[in-house]
């Protein structure tokens, strides 16, 4: 070990007792959605734990991946679409719906999913595939299976980047019905192209 690396191990205090990953996780949650992504930075964190900002790092390496753990964590509340449901649509109205109500009231994770190019957790990577096997199912092909997926995660991005939430931190009732809106749009026209292609 060089004497760099040896400064460095020494200036390093190891894992708080009084801390762990959960607990983490659920206070950067709330800076997160109070100040929004930008804002969020590990000072602000370990001030907010009343632990060092280097203490932090004993349970991420980095800030990208403390967020990283931080969507999946929201995201895991999401039931992934069944490419085993009897009807593709209602399967796809539901995970769209539950994810809606999961996500929208956080506007920062889409944002940092579309601005960012945040690197997908597992959970956002497992409903992907379940999506394209939702869409195999239904009698697509493969090509167009995942252009379906792709146009439903724009709309989805799209969606929750024009939530403005109140003043009390809801989503308007507005937003509420347009995106309800949107998804029997969105599933009319994936419909009318699995007709016509299968």
């Amino acid at each position: 070990m060089s004497s760099r690396d040896t400064i460095r191990s020494a200036k390093r205090p190891g894992p708080s007792p009084s801390l762990d990953i959960d607990r983490i996780l659920a206070s950067a949650l709330r800076l997160l959605d109070r100040d929004g992504a930008k804002a969020f930075n590990m000072r602000g964190l370990a001030a907010e734990l009343g632990v060092s900002p280097m203490t932090i790092y004993n349970y991420v390496p980095t800030k990208a991946a403390l967020v990283t753990l931080v969507v999946d964590r929201v995201l895991s509340t999401i039931d992934a679409p069944s490419p085993e449901a009897t009807a593709w649509d209602d399967e796809l109205r539901r995970y769209a719906l539950e994810a809606w109500a999961v996500q929208a009231p956080h506007p920062w994770i889409p944002i940092m999913l579309a601005e960012e190019h945040l690197v997908e957790g597992p959970h956002a990577a497992d409903s992907r595939r379940a999506l394209i096997e939702l869409f195999r199912a239904a009698g697509a092909d493969a090509a167009t299976s995942k252009e379906a997926v792709a146009a439903f995660f724009s709309f989805m991005i799209g969606s929750f980047m024009q939530v403005r939430l109140t003043s009390k931190a809801a989503v308007p009732e507005r937003a509420h019905v347009l995106f309800h809106s949107g998804i029997d749009f969105l599933i009319d026209g994936f419909r009318t192209r699995l007709d016509r292609t299968s």
